[in-house]
Order: C-alpha cells, then sequence, then structure tokens
C-alpha cells in the first residue's frame, strides 16, 4: 500500500511538512491519575482546556496517545552497571534482571509504556513582516504550486528551520502551564518510526540509527476486506485496525477516554485531530448551527407526533444546540475534531479478541466505536503525524469546546516508581478486589521499577521531591516486609552500602537457613554466596563477643564520641539527680579518654568509669560506682570496653544488625524501669552509630533499613534517634527506609523532614488515618478502595508524586528467602514427595 508522508524534514521539534507549512512537536510528562481526588482532575482539565484554547491561532492540533517498547530489555542492561562488582554480585544481579525480561516478555510478549504527543503548527504574524518580505513569500509560494503541478520537487533550504526559534519557544511558553518537553531529534524520528511498527518488538538503538527520512516508512503496509492492517517490517509483523470514536449517549462531563484506554492490558494508540471552527462564512460555524436547530425541530416536532421512544435523545441534542449557540455568542472557540483507536496485535486471533474487549468497554460507556473496515487505509493515511484533519467525514465528526475536550482527560497516566531501576511490581488500576494476588498481577501491563537513590539526581524530568527517605507501613502479614527485604536484597546487589537493623532478630536466621538448603543455592549458587558474604552482628549482653561492640568512644569520631557519652551518661543519671559538680566530673572524665582514643590509646567507656571510681572526691567517687553498678549483666555491657574491642565497622557492603532484649518505654512514660532506661541509653549509641554510618563518606551511596521502627517511635528518646537519622539524608547520599506497622507510628508533628516515598500497605480498621496519610479525601470510596487491597498490594506515593496501588511481584526463589511462611510450605511439600 503506497502512502504520502506528510513529514519532509525535521530539526529537533521541528517538522517541516510537505506543502512547506512547519509545526512544533512536545512531549506533555504525564499528569498523574490519583484515585479518590476528584477536584484535582478537574482543575487538571481546566488547565487542558485553557492551553488548548490559546491555539486557536494556528487553526488545528493534534494529540497522540502513544504506546511505545518499554525497552525493558535496554534497561535491564543498563541496570547490570549499578551492580557490585564483585564476581558473585555480578551473576546474582545478572540472574535477576534477566529472569525479569524472560518472564516479563514471556507473559507480555512487548512490554509497554504511554507517552503523550501534541503536535501544533507554528505561526507567523503576517503584520511583523515587511511588505516586501510579505510579497516575496507569496511570489514564493505560488512558484512551489507550479512547480509541483508540473511533477517537480521543490527542496527545502538546508537552513529552513532557523527563522522558526522565536516561534518555537513562544508555543511552548503558550503550552507552559501543560509543561511541554521538547523530544531531542532522536526521539522525535522514534515517534513517527513507531508509526509504522505497531506492536512489533524492537530496540530503539537499532531503530534510529539511521534517521533518513526514507526510513520512517520503511514498512509494508497490506490492507484488506476485512479492515485489518498487516504490517511487515525487518523487525516482525503485527496487525491493526483502527476503530473510529463515534456519537455517546452522555455528556462529556467526566467522560475520561484517556484513563479508561489506559486500562487495558494491552497497547491502545489515541489518535485525536482537531481543528477550530470559523464562524462565519457559508460553511461556517454559524451557518451549520442554524441548519442543524432548523433540522432539530423537524425531527422533534415528527418525534414528538409519533411517540418515538427516541424522544429524549432529540431532546439532549437541541439542549446540546442551544449551549453551542449560547458558546459562540460568548465568542467562545469550538473545536471541531475526530478520534480514534488503533488496536494492535501479534496475530489476527489476537487482534479479534482485543478489538472485542475495547468495543465491550466502549458499550459499557454508552460510545459508539465504528469497525471502519473499509477506511482503514485512508484512516491510517489521515492519522499520520503531521496530517491536517479531513472533516469530511461527517459521522465521526465531534464539536466541543476546549473545555469540553479536555473532558476526555489527555496528559494523564497511571504510571508509578521510576523509567530505570529494578522491577518491583505493577501497578493495579481496578477499584475491586481481585481473586488474589497472582490474578491481580496478570492484569496489568504497568510496570513498575525501583530506583532508591533517585530522589538524589539532579535533571530527573517530573520529579516533584529531593527528600530520599522511603516509609513502609501496614500490618503484620500484609506484605510490607516482603517489600523491604526485596528492595534491601537489589540493594545490596548494587554498589550502595547498606545497613539494616532488625529488632525482630528474623532475617539472619531465615536468609542463612535458605541459603545452607543444599538443592536452593545449587540453583542460585551466587545469590546463596553474596547472603553468607553478609556482615550479621547481634547486640547481645550475653555473648561475650559483643562486649563494647557500641563504645561510643571506639565507633564515633573526637567530636561525636564525646556528645554521645556525655548524653549517655547523663541519661544514665537522671533519676539520681546528680549535682552540677558530678556531671561536670563526667564530662571531664570522657573529654580526657576520648582524647587518649584520638592519640591513638587503647581506651573506651570503661577507662571513663574508672577515672570517676577513683577519683579522691567522695560524691565524683560515687558516680563512678553507681554506673559501674550497672554494668553487671545488663544491656550497657554492650556500650563499655576498654578499647581492645573491634567495634560495630562501617566498612561491610552490607551489615545486618540484630538487637536482643531491648525494652523501650512507651511514649510519654515518666518512671522508666532499669531496662527501660538502658535500652533507651543503647538506642542513643545505636542512632548515633547509624547516623555515622550515613554521612562519614559524602561520596558514597548508604541506606538504612529499620524495621519494627515502632519500637524507636513509641519514646521521645526513639524519635530523637529516627529525627537524626533522618537529617542526614540528601547532602550525605544517605537513605533511611523505615518498617513499621501503622502510619500513626510516624505521626510527630514536631518533625518536618517527611518521607519522599512511601509504600503504605492495608492496615483493618486505620483507613481513616491511611487516606490522611496519603493525601485522598476521607470518603466511603476511597475506604472501600483501600479495604479491597490484597495482601502484597499497597498504595504507592513515588518521587513524581504518582500515587497508585501497586501489586508487588516477587521472583518464586527470592519468595523464598523473604517469606518465611513460602519457604515452610515448600519444605513441606518437599517432604511429602519424599515420603510418597
Amino acid at each position: 500500500m503506497e502512502l504520502q508522508y506528510p513529514i519532509e524534514a525535521i530539526h529537533n521539534n521541528i517538522a517541516l511538512l510537505k506543502n512547506h507549512s512547519v509545526m512544533a512537536f512536545y512531549t506533555i510528562p504525564y499528569f498523574s491519575i490519583v484515585k479518590g481526588k476528584v477536584e484535582a482532575k478537574n482543575e487538571l482539565k481546566r488547565k487542558i482546556g485553557s492551553s488548548l484554547r490559546k491555539l486557536v491561532s494556528g487553526e488545528w492540533f493534534e494529540i497522540h496517545l502513544v504506546p511505545r517498547d518499554f525497552l525493558l530489555k535496554e534497561k535491564m542492561i543498563a541496570m547490570i552497571h549499578v551492580l557490585n562488582k564483585g564476581v558473585n554480585y555480578q551473576k546474582a544481579g545478572e540472574q535477576l534482571l534477566g529472569g525479569t525480561y524472560r518472564t516479563l516478555t514471556q507473559e507480555m510478549e512487548i512490554p509497554f509504556n504511554y507517552e503523550w504527543l501534541i503536535g501544533v503548527p507554528l505561526v507567523k504574524e503576517n503584520q511583523s513582516l515587511e511588505i516586501k518580505e510579505a510579497v516575496s513569500r507569496t511570489v514564493d509560494k505560488t512558484s512551489q504550486t507550479v512547480a509541483e503541478f508540473l511533477g517537480y520537487q521543490v527542496s527545502a533550504d538546508d537552513n529552513w528551520w532557523e527563522e522558526w526559534g522565536a516561534e518555537e519557544l513562544g508555543m511552548r511558553q503558550t503550552l507552559s502551564s501543560i509543561e511541554p518537553s521538547a523530544p531531542t531529534e532522536d526521539d522525535f524520528f522514534y515517534y513517527q518510526k513507531l508509526q509504522y511498527l505497531p506492536y512489533i518488538s524492537h530496540e530503539k538503538g537499532e531503530v534510529c540509527a539511521n534517521r533518513a527520512k526514507s526510513n520512517v516508512t520503511d514498512t509494508m503496509i497490506y490492507g484488506n476486506k476485512l479492515g485489518r492492517l498487516h504490517f511487515v517490517s525487518e523487525y516482525g509483523e503485527s496487525y491493526t485496525a483502527i476503530l473510529p470514536i463515534g456519537k455517546s449517549l452522555n455528556i462529556l462531563n467526566n467522560n475520561h477516554l484517556a484513563e479508561m484506554i489506559q486500562s487495558f492490558n494491552f497497547p491502545v494508540r489515541y489518535s485525536v485531530k482537531a481543528q477550530f471552527t470559523k464562524p462565519k462564512g457559508v460553511n461556517g460555524l454559524n451557518a451549520k448551527l442554524g441548519s442543524a436547530k432548523t433540522r432539530a425541530k423537524q425531527i422533534k416536532r415528527v418525534t414528538f407526533q409519533n411517540g418515538n421512544t427516541s424522544y429524549k435523545r432529540v431532546e439532549l441534542g437541541a439542549l446540546a444546540l442551544d449551549d453551542a449557540f449560547k458558546k459562540v455568542d460568548e465568542q467562545e472557540p469550538i473545536i471541531e475534531y475526530y478520534h480514534f483507536l488503533v488496536v494492535a496485535a501479534s496475530s489476527k486471533k489476537q487482534l479479534r479478541i482485543r478489538k472485542k474487549t475495547v468495543k465491550n468497554a466502549f458499550q459499557t460507556k454508552k460510545i459508539a466505536l465504528s469497525d471502519a473496515r473499509m477506511d482503514n487505509p485512508y484512516l491510517f493515511q489521515s492519522l499520520l503525524m503531521g496530517n491536517k484533519p479531513d472533516l469530511t467525514a461527517r459521522f465521526w465528526k465531534h464539536s466541543a469546546t476546549s473545555r469540553g475536550l479536555a473532558e476526555h482527560l489527555f496528559f494523564t497516566t497511571t504510571k508509578s516508581g521510576n523509567e530505570t531501576g529494578f522491577y518491583i511490581g505493577r501497578v493495579d488500576v481496578a477499584e475491586n478486589r481481585w481473586e488474589d494476588l497472582k490474578t491481580a498481577i496478570r492484569a496489568s501491563r504497568n510496570i513498575v521499577l525501583y530506583d532508591p537513590m533517585l530522589a538524589l539526581k539532579e535533571g530527573i524530568k517530573g520529579k516533584k521531591t529531593k527528600n530520599v527517605h522511603d516509609l513502609i507501613t501496614g500490618a503484620t502479614g500484609s506484605g510490607k516486609t516482603v517489600l523491604a527485604q526485596d528492595i534491601y536484597f537489589q540493594a545490596l546487589l548494587s554498589r550502595i552500602k547498606t545497613l539494616y537493623v532488625d529488632p525482630k532478630r528474623t532475617l539472619r536466621n531465615h536468609w542463612l537457613e535458605v541459603a545452607n538448603d543444599p538443592e536452593w543455592s545449587a540453583q542460585n549458587p551466587a545469590t546463596a554466596e553474596i547472603i553468607k558474604a553478609i556482615n550479621f552482628v547481634t547486640l547481645d549482653a550475653k555473648a561475650e563477643e559483643n562486649q563494647g561492640v557500641l563504645d561510643p568512644i571506639v565507633i564515633l569520631d573526637y567530636k561525636d564520641a564525646i556528645s554521645t557519652s556525655k548524653s549517655m551518661l547523663y541519661y544514665l543519671g537522671k533519676d539520681k539527680k546528680w549535682t552540677d559538680r558530678q556531671t561536670t566530673a563526667i564530662s571531664k572524665a570522657v573529654k580526657v579518654v576520648a582524647l587518649k582514643r584520638k592519640k591513638g590509646e587503647t581506651v573506651g567507656m570503661k577507662q571513663v568509669v574508672e577515672l570517676l571510681r577513683n577519683n579522691a572526691e567522695t560524691d565524683i567517687h560515687d558516680v563512678g560506682e553507681s554506673i559501674y553498678e550497672m554494668l553487671d549483666d545488663s544491656l550497657l555491657s554492650l556500650i563499655f570496653s576498654d578499647g581492645t574491642v573491634k567495634g560495630l565497622s562501617y566498612n561491610s557492603h552490607a551489615t545486618v544488625l540484630e538487637i536482643a532484649d531491648l525494652t523501650l518505654p512507651e511514649k510519654g512514660k515518666r518512671e522508666l524501669t532499669e531496662d527501660e532506661r538502658q535500652s533507651v541509653v543503647l538506642m542513643q549509641a545505636l542512632g548515633k552509630f547509624c547516623q555515622r554510618f550515613g554521612e562519614r563518606n559524602e561520596n558514597e551511596d548508604t541506606i538504612e533499613f529499620f524495621d519494627e521502627a515502632w519500637i524507636l517511635m513509641a519514646s521521645s528518646e526513639g524519635q530523637n534517634v529516627v529525627k537524626s537519622m533522618r537529617r542526614v539524608g540528601r547532602s550525605q547520599h544517605n537513605k533511611l527506609v523505615l518498617i513499621t506497622q501503622s502510619v500513626n507510628d510516624i505521626d510527630t508533628t514536631d518533625d518536618t523532614t517527611g518521607f519522599g516515598t512511601l509504600f503504605t500497605f492495608y492496615e483493618k480498621n486505620e483507613e481513616t488515618s491511611i487516606l490522611k496519610h496519603i493525601g485522598l479525601e476521607d470518603t466511603e470510596n476511597n475506604k472501600k478502595w483501600l479495604a479491597s487491597m490484597q495482601g502484597g498490594q499497597c498504595i504507592y506515593l513515588d518521587v513524581f508524586e504518582h500515587l497508585n496501588r501497586i501489586s508487588i511481584d516477587i521472583p518464586p526463589y527470592l519468595l523464598d528467602l523473604f517469606s518465611p511462611e513460602v519457604w515452610k510450605k515448600k519444605k513441606e511439600a518437599r517432604q511429602e514427595l519424599l515420603v510418597a
């Protein structure tokens, strides 16, 4: 099938058409669709309508929702470069990334995502031209027309684009409220080529290797009587059907077509060709409306007389005409437009199934879809980028104001996550409760990638926050720990230095059990080795090897050692009401010992106690004796050493830190038990270690994971520890991930550092708190939406402020690692097989 391609040449995002007019094309950074935020959607529609109205001087425009190859292979290959350089890390990372690519492509064929494009003519104001220049342009245009009539092709100047720079910048300013972005020339070529590669797998680099104009259309297209188009290219073949959107029985209000189109679990291209109507003239809008009103009156009279059941529809049509007259009187521009769906598939059978799915969905919305079987070749030509709309096909023509057209909710998406990163799951666009998590995952093709340090990176389009910290909340069994460990494992594979604080003391035992399992380790040898290489440390006061590992004089630098040691010792004497003289003595003793440590002597907190005990003054001696007596068989033995202990290391690539026998007081409690007071002191030392871990090397990415954070947040002292860790943050390339049961656990109004990313799993009876936490209105519909979540689903707020429900998707071999329940069932099944 031979087609005329409308674009003659491109420069960056500007296109010269064959008729020598010029257009600019922009990508629109998608605005996130947030469930339950009705007013936010209305505000976005007002913004879109206002922007479209400003395009009236160009007379027409086009909008495309483009499903493009997700380029999953390229993204997974790119992640190899962030892996730790160790051999086992490389092998384990390649196993995960390769498995992700194979699994998703096997299921989806071609993983995809959507992008929005808008094309607008660039117009020079004639009044700004000199008379001589205007005459010259008219002569040139006439000469061009005559030459083309005689069969000659008039070539454009090599620098044709130079005189359009001001107009392009002006257009960008005109559309500024919808944040247009000029695609690179490489991307612009790729968008054009995608028109000829519908649902055909390819690599972008290969497609864009030669950007000659002839390569755009280098695809054979065959039509048939059934209305489908058959595309055959060097990369593969596919089948498409173009379905014009016909009349709707509903009004445009809240007719969010773009939102519905993106809910299908296969790609559907959506194209709009629109033109502003001229009010005057024989074929002007006023004349058309007058004729239409006359016909409507006649139809209304006849319909009423005959008792036709379609009378109500005629009434609605008459009301629409009255509204149109009102808009014309108010000088509101009226837009006539066509919009079409392009459904593509890898086979004829698959195409039939997808067409049926789309038609059923539109029928539910009471919107007509036409097969247009005989018109598909013509429609494909008409929809090519750069082709002006042909408004002769009245059956598919629609009229609306710019605000009415915006009701289709252009430039929105249900995307979550990052453009690069490890795979963690998929967006769930449904509002119902799925049968199980696996069904929810399979129902979505919207891939979620996660990059833990993205908030730190500059130049990321659409990023709304630089806050790098994550908060993961949810009830026991909801899936929060599985997700936290998945993110930890991904960080473990990379060059990021990690610290995982595990008060439950579960991760070490389970991970090592799985890694040492002969069958599992034989299937995943590299992963088993990197798990065994983790620096597992248990802070157990009963274990002799742990004595003094948190000694602040040993593990901190000089200044931090002094301030932390003094704070800890003062707290131990809080109820004893030590005098100023006694606290001054403590301060002096700490400084003496810390200075000795700085000079290289082997000393620690025990030497501070000894200085106090050996003081000749009785009251000072009593302070030393009091502290000394507290050390015997207590948590304090973890923070008092003689300086010979190695202490916790900052240098391990991955450390898992367990805490035994921690008893923190409840928030607001005044009278503390001895165990509670000692636990608070221990947490002061641990918090300072975590803070130092994150800030000691600003050129090194670090992450601290703090599981069961409610243990800390239950006391004001624990909250202060968390605050200190949160404030390290961006400048030191450090991230804190808090994992806790309830959103109320972190409700500390005096801390403004916040979290840039939220993973909120369901917690029964906390719907109101959750909605407040994620910024949604407290409505019954929103509560039902939360309650319909499956285990393994959460509400994800990313750094772009996309807020969606996502389904966490873990490879089976890693689920063995992250879920003791799954591993237990697997072992029981093995045992049953052996018995059988």
